[in-house]
């Protein structure tokens, strides 16, 4: 396996590490009957995705987290009506970043979804 392959397989199952313990993170904070606010729609298996993670929204969220990423200065690609994909780059992506967008999406999320439930 090249150096830069190895490197996309890594940063692609840390990042699938943060989103599962954010979803384990909501489960055990609302209870397990809560409907989690996204799920990971790419299979969990490195042979059969590249390196990205699709991730599909309940309706009415999307948007709006992605709002808030962007102020952040992180860059998802948009699938409408209620996906985002999340690509970190072997070439120029750090763990440290997928790290840094896992606390800003949690952010975002909670605010999010504290936003809606009191509208």
């Amino acid at each position: 396996m090249s150096v830069i392959r190895q490197k996309s397989v890594q940063l692609t199952n840390y990042l699938e590490t943060v989103l599962n313990n954010l979803l384990a993170s909501h489960s055990n904070s609302t209870g397990l009957d809560a409907t989690p606010p996204f799920k990971i729609i790419t299979p969990s298996s490195v042979d059969d995705r590249g390196t990205q993670l699709s991730v599909l929204f309940r309706e009415g969220i999307m948007l709006k987290v992605l709002k808030r990423l962007e102020r952040e200065g992180i860059i998802v690609d948009e699938r409408k009506p209620d996906v985002i994909r999340i690509a970190p780059v072997p070439l120029y992506n750090t763990f440290e970043e997928v790290w840094r967008f896992g606390q800003v999406f949690e952010k975002a999320l909670k605010d999010v979804v504290s936003d809606i439930k009191t509208e």
